[in-house]
């Protein structure tokens, strides 16, 4: 939006007739939208509020709906803890040029009660600094800057109706007080300084400059010290001297003051529900939390649902964030019961083919094989090589499985009648070192090991049904092994590999 601006203000007297007559333009940047964080729970609180804009702004917070000195600059401003709902305000400057306003030269002093000069303002522009000059006095400062709703009355009327937008007494050192009060163009504003109450005097009304811009300083003063007295009765006269006091501004263009208050925010009602708090190891637990906006877990997971499988007992905690920005959190402790220690064995390690072998399960209360039976120990004859699977299942209803592998061997052998107490094996066949040649006769049987070259490299006699021979120290290759039971002789060819 452009502004153009022209305005005539008038003193109610008929003595003086005082024109401001200005010509500006400049294009208003859109009011930002503030949000706030924080602000969470009772009174007191802090909240950190954030006005939007383009990079170039300038932005100011002020404490009043008619502005006065900022309380914080920058597009972020941290309020200080607040016990009620408080409003706070921005604007923002769109900067042109930095320029200060003209004075004339000290003509003479005054003692005692302050004086000073009111101006309507040409354009917008962004008081940064106040100075009272060292011509008069240097002794300690006390400034005061007013904004009237209209122009003062002429003496001996007054007038208590004016915002006081800052205001510093007794001030020790000559430099610049540095602030930040936004001035819109057709504000009437009004500047009392003295330095140990002493003004520096020049004549007025005084037509000064600020940048390209003109106004008129016109005599303004109360019958009080500033240094001891908040500024009150204030007044004008037609003529007369006014009190020196410098102003630093940057001109541009000032969008509006913009309201946000800061209230009390609650803070989510943060919980988390599943399904059960005792779980057995090693199994998923679903975990859902409830009532905010989003969420942030102990895991580093975020969302509301996670599926932990814990090991051992655990407590989860989720913390909560609501939409503006307020945090609660919530815990749930996960029981972990253990999983047996589920084993399984056989009472043989290598099962000739048609041989019956017994698996016994242990460390668990119930079993389920993958052949569906349910006791602890079955019997098995696999054909070849076979794993087994047992599920083991605790007093708690935990369960774990353990798979046990029976090895089968083929077991050469001759039959050598068809009484069964006259059957020969020998297995297993190729073997590693040890092997077992079994005979269920119940005689003296006489054993020998002969190498390819006819060689007797072991030997034994036994009246066993069963006999284990090693000849895990024998070179590998091929031994033929020799049984003599019965007046019966036979001779069999063992693999060592």
């Amino acid at each position: 939006m452009t502004k153009n601006y022209f305005k005539l203000f008038s003193l109610t007297a008929s003595v003086m007739l005082v024109t401001a007559s200005v010509n500006a333009q400049c294009v208003t940047t859109p009011t930002p939208t503030i949000t706030g964080t924080g602000g969470c729970g009772p009174f007191p609180l802090t909240s950190t509020l954030t006005a939007t804009g383009a990079s170039t702004l300038q932005t100011g917070w002020y404490a009043n709906a008619f502005g006065g000195n900022a309380v914080g600059t920058g597009s972020t401003f941290a309020t200080p803890s607040v016990t009620a709902a408080t409003v706070y305000y921005a604007a923002q400057l769109a900067p042109t040029t930095t320029e200060s306003l003209t004075l004339p030269s000290q003509a003479s002093t005054l003692s005692s009660n302050v004086r000073g000069y009111y101006f309507t303002a040409p354009v917008d522009f962004v008081i940064t600094g106040v100075r009272v000059p060292t011509d008069a006095n240097t002794g300690n400062a006390s400034v005061s800057i007013l904004k009237f709703p209209v122009a003062p009355p002429l003496y001996s009327a007054v007038t208590n109706t004016f915002d006081i937008l800052y205001l510093a007494q007794n001030v020790v050192g000559t430099g610049t007080m540095f602030v930040n009060i936004p001035v819109y163009a057709g504000e009437i504003i009004g500047v009392l300084g003295v330095r140990n109450d002493v003004n520096s005097y020049a004549a007025g009304p005084y037509t000064a400059s600020l940048g390209t811009n003109t106004l008129t300083l016109n005599r303004l003063g109360m019958q009080f010290p500033l240094s001891t007295t908040v500024p009150k009765d204030m007044w004008t006269e037609a003529g007369g001297s006014i009190s020196r006091v410098e102003l630093y501004t940057t001109l541009g263009c000032l969008n509006a003051l913009t309201a946000f208050t800061v209230t009390s925010n609650p803070s989510p009602s943060v919980s988390i529900t599943s399904g059960t708090t005792t779980v057995c190891a090693g199994t998923p637990v679903t975990l859902t939390a409830n009532g905010a906006a989003t969420y942030t877990w102990n895991t580093t997971a975020t969302g509301s649902t996670i599926a932990p499988s814990p090991t051992v007992n655990t407590t989860y905690t989720v913390t909560g964030a609501s939409a503006t920005g307020c945090t609660a959190t919530a815990v749930q402790a996960v029981s972990v019961n253990p999983s047996p220690g589920v084993s399984a064995v056989s009472n043989t390690s290598l099962l000739c083919v048609g041989q019956t072998a017994s698996l016994t399960a242990n460390g668990a209360v119930s079993y389920l094989w993958n052949t569906t039976a349910t006791a602890s120990v079955i019997a098995i004859s696999p054909s070849v090589t076979t794993s087994y699977t047992v599920t083991g299942t605790n007093a708690l209803g935990c369960t774990a499985t353990y798979t046990i592998s029976q090895a089968v061997s083929v077991c050469s052998g001759l039959s050598l009648n068809q009484n069964t107490s006259s059957v020969l094996l020998v297995y297993p066949n190729p073997t590693s070192g040890i092997f077992t040649i079994e005979m269920a006769n119940g005689a003296t049987k006489t054993i020998s090991v002969s190498d390819v070259t006819g060689r007797i490299v072991a030997d034994t006699k036994s009246n066993n049904n069963a006999i284990d021979l090693n000849i895990g120290s024998l070179a590998n290759g091929i031994y033929y092994v020799k049984i003599q039971s019965n007046e019966i002789t036979q001779t069999l060819k063992v693999v060592k590999q």
